[in-house]
């Protein structure tokens, strides 16, 4: 900023730090709406008939499976007919690992589209686990 003639050295330290603290209140909403829906993940529903307790994801036909995207979702919480928010996933076509041990399903789901951070599992998709 521009001095003007006799003008005080403090005043100027204080309006650069109003400057400061402006461009944080704006960069502030920002920054929480992006960690917001950061935070959210992926939103799988499931109507596939099977009951999900474990879903790991590899990019369609690549085979690649990472870990667990339901790690400290609690049993139970993905069972037919649910909804829950599991960890990030970016959009794009995936296979899906599918497991509950409990139940003796272990088994993919191939071809599945994420898209918008949701994915829904149909019943049409459950029929094709293998």
């Amino acid at each position: 900023m521009p001095k003007l003639a006799g003008e005080d050295p403090q005043a100027e330290t204080i309006k650069t730090g109003i400057l400061q603290m402006k461009r944080v209140l704006f960069a502030l909403p920002l920054l929480v709406m992006a960690s917001s829906a950061f935070a959210a993940g992926l939103t799988v529903t499931n109507n596939s008939g099977l009951p999900f307790d474990e879903l790991s994801a590899s990019p369609a036909g690549k085979n690649t499976f990472g870990a667990n995207l339901m790690d400290g979702i609690k049993e139970g919480a993905l069972d037919n007919g649910k909804t829950v928010a599991i960890a990030a996933l970016p959009d794009g076509m995936y296979d899906f690992k599918v497991s509950a041990p409990d139940e003796g399903i272990l088994c993919t789901i191939s071809n599945v589209e994420v898209k918008g951070s949701k994915v829904e599992f149909t019943a049409e998709l459950g029929k094709t686990c293998k």
